[in-house]
C-alpha cells in the first residue's frame, strides 16, 4: 500500500475537478473577489429575456441563495471569465444573487458538518467532484430534493435516469443537469507535427486512436535528457482505468460494487504499468510533488509535455487560463477523447455530472430550486445553450475543430458514461481508490497490478461493507 504521503501531495491534483481556481487556507463568508462581473453581450441578453419571460416562475420569499464550496460560481476568477447563462438567467428571472461562502477542498467536508450542526447551514453544494454521494446523505450533510425538483416534469424528465443513481432511502440527493465527459487528451497540435505523430483528432476519426498509438507516442516522445515527458497532471491513471468501461468503484440498484478483480481493469493497469516503465510521466517526486510549473498545461504550449489528460473545464474558459497550452484560436490545440483499448467493444467516456445538492438545513431551498431550474433551462433551450457555445469560440478562441470534438464527446459521454464513485463512499475508500488507481503508474514506486489487487483488494470489500451497512439501513 502507498504512504500517506504520496495521497498528501495528490491532493492538489484532486481538486479543481469543476473549477480554474482552489479556495483559500482559510474559510469565508464572503466572495473572494470584487472583479466587477462581465455581462453577456446584447444579443445573448435578449435570448436571456426571452427566456426569462417563457419559463415557469418560483414564488420566492428571498433571491439571495448561499453557495458553498472551495470555488465561486460567480465569474470571479478572472477579468476575462465570461458570466454563465445559467447564472445570467437566474439574475434576470429573479434578480437573484448567489453568495459565495468559501472554503477549501480539503476542509470542505468538516466546515461544512460544522455549519450544519451550528444551525448556519450554506444553501446548496456542487456535486460534480461525485464526492458528495451517497457519505453526504449518510452523514446528514445534504436532503432529498425531491420537493423541490420534479422529475416527471419535462424540465428534468431526461436527468431521471442519471438522477435514479444518486439515490438514498427512496429519495434523490443531487439535482443533474447534465453529464459531462470527465477527462479528455489535450495536446498541442504543433508539437504533434513537429514530432512527426499523426494528429490525434484524425486518428480517432479514422477507428486508430487507442492505448496502443497512445503508447507508441508517449515513448517515442519522452527524453528525459531534454526534459520532455510525454504526460503530465493528476488525472490520466483514473482517465485511462475509467476507459475500460468500469470504474474501480461502482454503484448498481444502490449497492457498491469493487471492480478490483475485473479482468479488463488489470488490462488496463498492465498497459499503464508498461508506460510507466518506460519513463514517459513528468517526475513529481522530483519537483516537491507538483505538475510542472505548478500550473495545469504546462508545457504543452512549450512543446515538452505531448498529452495533458485533464478535464474539459481547464480549456472551457478565459484565455489567460488556458495560456500554458498555447493559443487556442490560432487552432494550436486540439482535444480528443481517453483512449480505449484497441478492441473495445464501445468509446467509453470516462464521466461526471454537473449538479448540485441542497445543503441539510437549508435557509432558501427554493431558491436553490429556481436557481437549479435555470440550469437546466439553459441546458434545453437551444438558443440558450447557443450563447455558452459562442462564448467559447468569440471569447475564449475554440475553433471549429475543437467545438466539433467536444459535441462528439458529450453525445459519447450519454451513450457510454463512465462513473467513478470512490470519492462519494467515504475519504477512507476515496484515499484507498486513488492510491489502487495510481499505483501501477507511480512515478518513484510503481507496482504491478497483481501485487496491488492482492495488497488491497481486501481492505477495499472491507470499507465498502461498512459503507454499505450504513445504506441499508
Amino acid at each position: 500500500m502507498k504512504t500517506s504521503k504520496r495521497i498528501a501531495a495528490a491532493v492538489m491534483g484532486i481538486l479543481c475537478i469543476a473549477s480554474t481556481a482552489c479556495g483559500s487556507s482559510e474559510s469565508s463568508s464572503g466572495s473572494s473577489s470584487s472583479m466587477p462581473e462581465k455581462k453577456l453581450e446584447e444579443n445573448q441578453q435578449q435570448v436571456v429575456e426571452r427566456l426569462s419571460n417563457d419559463m415557469e416562475t418560483r414564488e420566492l420569499e428571498n433571491n439571495t441563495i448561499e453557495w458553498f464550496s472551495f470555488w465561486d460560481i460567480n465569474p470571479t476568477a478572472s477579468e476575462d471569465k465570461d458570466i454563465g447563462v445559467d447564472l445570467a438567467l437566474f439574475q434576470t428571472k429573479y434578480n437573484g444573487v448567489i453568495h459565495y461562502n468559501q472554503t477549501t477542498w480539503e476542509n470542505k467536508f468538516d466546515d461544512l458538518a460544522a455549519l450544519v450542526m451550528a444551525n448556519t447551514s450554506p444553501d446548496f453544494i456542487g456535486a460534480d467532484d461525485m464526492d458528495m454521494f451517497p457519505k453526504g446523505a449518510i452523514k446528514g450533510m445534504i436532503e432529498p430534493i425531491d420537493d423541490y425538483i420534479d422529475f416527471s416534469t419535462p424540465l428534468w424528465a431526461d436527468m431521471k435516469t442519471a438522477a435514479d443513481q444518486f439515490m438514498y432511502q427512496d429519495k434523490h440527493y443531487v439535482a443533474v443537469s447534465r453529464i459531462d465527459p470527465c477527462y479528455i487528451w489535450i495536446y498541442n497540435k504543433n508539437t504533434i507535427d513537429d514530432n512527426g505523430f499523426d494528429q490525434p483528432a484524425d486518428l480517432f476519426h479514422e477507428g486508430k486512436w487507442n492505448w496502443d498509438t497512445m503508447s507508441e507516442m508517449c515513448i517515442e516522445f519522452t527524453d528525459a535528457e531534454e526534459d520532455k515527458f510525454a504526460l503530465d497532471g493528476w488525472y490520466y491513471e483514473n482517465a485511462l482505468t475509467q476507459s475500460t468501461g468500469l470504474p474501480l468503484i461502482g454503484m448498481s440498484d444502490g449497492k457498491i460494487t469493487n471492480n478490483i478483480e475485473d479482468p479488463k481493469l488489470a488490462k488496463a493497469q498492465d498497459m499503464m504499468y508498461e508506460l510507466q516503465k518506460n519513463g514517459v510521466v513528468y517526475p513529481k517526486q522530483d519537483h516537491e510533488w507538483k505538475v510542472r510549473g505548478d500550473t495545469f498545461g504546462e508545457g504543452i504550449g512549450s512543446g515538452l509535455t505531448l498529452f495533458y489528460p485533464i478535464g474539459l473545464w481547464a480549456i472551457e474558459d478565459a484565455p489567460s487560463v488556458t495560456k500554458p497550452y498555447g493559443d487556442l484560436s490560432s487552432g494550436e490545440v486540439m482535444f480528443v477523447p481517453v483512449p480505449c483499448s484497441a478492441d473495445t467493444d464501445a468509446q467509453y467516456i470516462p464521466s461526471r455530472i454537473h449538479g448540485f445538492c441542497i445543503c441539510k438545513n437549508a435557509k432558501n431551498p427554493e431558491g436553490v430550486a429556481a436557481f437549479l431550474d435555470c440550469t437546466r433551462y439553459a441546458e434545453t433551450d437551444e438558443a440558450a445553450h447557443k450563447i455558452t457555445l459562442e462564448q467559447y469560440q468569440k471569447d475564449y478562441g475554440w475553433t471549429d475543430e475543437m467545438m466539433d470534438m467536444r459535441e462528439e464527446i458529450y453525445a459519447l459521454a450519454a451513450e457510454h458514461p463512465v462513473f467513478e464513485f470512490s470519492q462519494g463512499v467515504s475519504k477512507d475508500l476515496a484515499n484507498l481508490a486513488d492510491n489502487v488507481t495510481k499505483a501501477s503508474m507511480h512515478p518513484a514506486e510503481a507496482e504491478s497490478w497483481s501485487t496491488t489487487v492482492a495488497s488491497n483488494a481486501k481492505a477495499i470489500d472491507y470499507l465498502i461493507d461498512e459503507a454499505q451497512s450504513d445504506l441499508d439501513k
